[in-house]
């Protein structure tokens, strides 16, 4: 039988960062009822478990002294603003010999940059959509030619959908682009848009240990398409996440692409991979995420509650995992 653990858990909420609740400029944030279901949730399987907070929050803690006794941390804070912001935790804590379950700053910091996991999608044959780095307005000579309009465009270094504008033609791209430029101040990703549906595909582990859960699709709760997977739907009721509906074998394709992608990544314990399929049954890479949300509503926790997984089990599979790979 597997000891009972003293588990910190490590967030950010908005609060933190004087931003508005209501906003979605920034958007990788937890929430408290978030966090304190996960409390409660290792609380009900025996754990004993502290909320320690944000970088900031742990590192007066270290600095200080003040840091608890804890067998390992459940990190979910995601940080702001920098590139290297998912980052700022794993090093923190490496640096202190302090356990930590997820991925660390290295894979952290380059799933974070979209263009850069598109490339490494690219390297192992895995569909992705065209796509162009904008870090000026210069960068937007001859795109069309590279790139076949209508496009997506957003901030390269963000997630949740934050930023995400669909443009049809060159002007609006060039208006798009200017004021995304001036209001995240980071490069932007531009891809071609690809028409279709939405899924999402999760998976627990490691290396050689690593298994896909299964994958859900994104709909409107009114029967609408998924034009766009906004900020404003993923914050809202607007949409739901169901089983996914598709051919066997193009289920499956995109299945072992998320988990080689995983694994080819170094992700650890959990990941999540968003693909989009065009009417023609193509699917297509959109981005990786190894550092997503836990609450049961999310694509990964609908994943897991359709492969029959309660939450808590999952939370306990996650720590023991990354204890397991911290203590070799």
């Amino acid at each position: 039988m597997r000891k009972k653990l003293r588990v910190g858990i490590a967030y950010d909420v908005k609060e933190d960062y004087d931003l508005s609740a209501e906003g979605f400029k920034y958007c990788d944030f937890s929430t408290l009822s978030e966090i304190n279901g996960i409390k409660r949730a290792l609380e009900q399987r025996g754990h004993a478990v502290c909320l320690l907070g944000n970088y900031s929050k742990i590192n007066a803690m270290l600095m200080g002294k003040t840091f608890p006794e804890i067998d390992i941390v459940l990190n979910t804070a995601e940080g702001i603003i920098s590139r290297n912001r998912e980052g700022w935790l794993p090093s923190l804590f490496e640096m202190n010999h302090i356990p930590y379950t997820g991925s660390d700053a290295y894979t952290l910091s380059l799933t974070l940059n979209k263009c850069h996991t598109k490339i490494m999608a690219k390297h192992l044959g895995i569909p992705t959509a065209l796509f162009r780095q904008i870090g000026s307005a210069d960068d937007l000579k001859d795109i069309a030619e590279d790139v076949p309009s209508p496009w997506i465009i957003k901030p390269n270094y963000e997630g949740t959908s934050s930023g995400v504008r669909y443009v049809e033609n060159l002007p609006e791209l060039e208006k798009a682009a200017e004021e995304l430029l001036a209001e995240y101040r980071q490069p932007l990703l531009c891809e071609a848009y690809i028409p279709g549906r939405e899924f999402v595909t999760s998976i627990l582990y490691d290396d050689e240990k690593a298994k896909c859960i299964g994958t859900v699709e994104i709909v409107r709760r009114d029967g609408s398409d998924i034009h766009v997977f906004s900020s404003e739907d993923k914050l809202s009721e607007t949409c739901t996440k169901v089983p996914a509906d598709l051919p066997e074998g193009l289920l499956r394709d995109m299945e072992r692409d998320a988990l080689l992608l995983h694994r080819f990544l170094e992700c650890r314990d959990y990941c999540r991979a968003d693909f989009r399929v065009n009417p023609d049954g193509e699917y297509y890479l959109l981005e990786v995420t190894p550092l997503p949300t836990l609450d049961p509503d999310s694509g990964f926790g609908k994943c897991c509650a359709y492969a029959g997984l309660d939450m808590g089990y999952v939370y306990e599979e996650i720590l023991y995992n990354a204890l397991e790979r911290c203590c070799v």
